[in-house]
């Protein structure tokens, strides 16, 4: 055996092996402990970058509003209408029906006068925001009704007339519009009602004792089948989604432009004098009489003439739905509805939820029906109004 001195250190073959053994398991252990703080690291930072992704899914600027209105100059007890403009971003966002229903919208309008001062509402803008249970995979879940604000896509929406609300006296006034905009991470289709009854079938069959084998397969397929016919039937029927109040994402803060606009005095003749002028679309038997004074027939007549309201030309009546009969399930739909300068029915939105159909029947037989347009000063305007449809029982054919 050979020995090397080094002083009183004493160094066989064995031992150096031994230390050659030792340094590489020290550098293993580097290299993992390295390889360990990597991807601690790498982690870190991706969930860092998880963390900030999740905290700007719901930025302050999802989508803009843009409100304007007509004109800016308006008279004492003058309709001012408001129209807003929501423009999207690039990302569809689901989000509950109030915030962009008409009403709903407009809930959070900010007048100030001349002097920075606000001016308190006569009557807040409300909008229900009603919860509902909705089944779903077995189990009734609670939501709200919601809609799905797609992608670039604007929404118009109106306010007819803001004085409805707030009692502008005369003076300038700067009006603001936000939005506390809540974004949901899924949504609910409800299920039409021979569908669900259909799989409430299906699982007491799966759950009967009873039946085996091949009678129980035979079943379940035939209801299968059925459950495909109706999905296939109402394929194109509007259908409500719904969002579950716990799928909560976030809320976006959205604030409009500002825009200003002036109320002024009613322009009045002096005394016993007549305007110069006789309004358009007032015939000479309308004229004021020749004492000054004006009759309420002499008033009607000349608020007719600055507005007249859209009428049915051609008045197509809504069918009762087989299911809704069925059911025995009664009650007026409600529709708002924009009648364009060509009579033609644009934008059709139901205000109501009565289900069965009945909304999809109303909806239907407005599109088929056409109309003469309101008129503002001798000539048509597009107009935005709301058409009721009753359905009956006892008056069903």
């Amino acid at each position: 055996m050979i020995f090397l001195n080094i002083g009183n250190l004493k160094i066989t073959p064995k031992f150096i092996a031994l230390c050659f053994f030792l340094s590489v398991v020290v550098t293993l252990a580097g290299c993992l402990g390295n390889l360990q703080t990597t991807t601690s690291q790498t982690q870190t930072a991706t969930d860092e970058a998880t963390t900030s992704g999740a905290e700007t899914e719901t930025p302050t600027a999802l989508a803009e509003l843009q409100i304007s209105t007509p004109k800016t100059n308006y008279a004492v007890n003058e309709a001012i209408p408001l129209e807003l403009n929501i423009q999207n971003g690039k990302f569809d966002l689901l989000v509950p029906f109030f915030s962009v229903a008409t009403r709903g919208a407009f809930t959070q309008i900010t007048v100030t006068d001349a002097n920075g001062q606000t001016v308190k509402p006569k009557h807040l803008i409300t909008q229900e925001n009603p919860q509902k249970y909705v089944p779903n995979e077995g189990k009734t879940v609670r939501c709200i009704q919601g809609f799905e604000l797609k992608a670039s896509e604007n929404q118009e929406l109106k306010l007819k007339d803001i004085q409805k609300y707030y009692q502008l006296q005369q003076g300038t006034y700067t009006l603001t519009l936000s939005i506390e905009l809540e974004v949901y991470k899924e949504s609910i289709t409800e299920e039409h009602p021979e569908i669900r009854e259909l799989k409430q079938d299906m699982a007491r069959i799966q759950k009967d004792p009873n039946l085996q084998g091949a009678a129980k397969q035979d079943a379940l397929s035939y209801y299968q089948e059925q459950i495909k016919f109706i999905q296939e039937r109402h394929k194109d029927a509007v259908k409500d989604i719904y969002l579950p109040v716990k799928s909560l994402r976030g809320k976006a803060s959205l604030v409009s432009n500002s825009i200003t606009v002036t109320v002024e005095p009613e322009t009045k003749s002096p005394t016993g004098q007549i305007p110069n002028e006789t309004p358009s679309g007032i015939n000479k038997s309308d004229s004021p009489p020749p004492n000054g004074s004006l009759s309420i027939k002499d008033l009607v007549a000349r608020r007719a003439a600055d507005w007249v309201a859209p009428k049915y030309k051609t008045k197509v009546d809504a069918k009762y739905p087989k299911r809704a009969k069925e059911a025995k399930k009664e009650g007026k739909v409600t529709l708002q509805v924009t009648i364009n300068e060509n009579g033609i029915p644009q934008d059709i939105v139901a205000l109501t939820k009565l289900g069965f159909g009945l909304e999809e029947a109303a909806i239907e037989a407005l599109e088929k029906s056409t109309f003469h347009p309101a008129m503002k000063e001798g000539k048509p305007i597009s107009t935005q109004v709301k058409i009721p449809f009753s359905f009956a029982i006892t008056n069903a054919n």
